[in-house]
């Protein structure tokens, strides 16, 4: 079942678009490249919605969907990441749209969505 997102959600997606490093700083060649790549993403968050929800019961993670639909998945996916004080924050981008966002703890504890105010970049 699909749902809308959170304003919560929607304000992570926006500041991991903003902010957060690439794993991969090379995929992208310059500066206007990557603010160029990163505004395309930016005009995509209206059409985001959420899809499949992690079934590990530690996290909050979920799958994103582009105008209802799944995004295929490409075998060199874009990842940015940030780091929150439990683990890991990961935002997925595929073929060019976010696809899965990905809340990893550092160890087997359960953690919630994070505020935008806990990235550190």
């Amino acid at each position: 079942m699909t749902r809308s997102l959170t304003d919560a959600e929607r304000t992570l997606i926006s500041a991991m678009i903003t902010s957060a490093k690439a794993t991969d700083p090379d995929r992208l060649k310059g500066s206007v490249a990557w603010r160029n790549w990163r505004h395309d993403l930016h005009e995509m968050i209206n059409r985001l919605s959420v899809g499949k929800l992690c079934d590990c019961g530690k996290c909050p993670s979920f799958q994103l969907l582009v105008d209802g639909h799944e995004v295929p998945s490409s075998p060199e996916p874009i990842i940015l990441e940030a780091f929150i004080s439990e683990g890991i924050v990961m935002l997925f981008i595929d073929n060019g749209k976010p696809s899965y966002l990905e809340i990893a703890p550092n160890l087997d504890i359960k953690v919630d969505l994070p505020p935008e105010s806990a990235l550190i970049f």
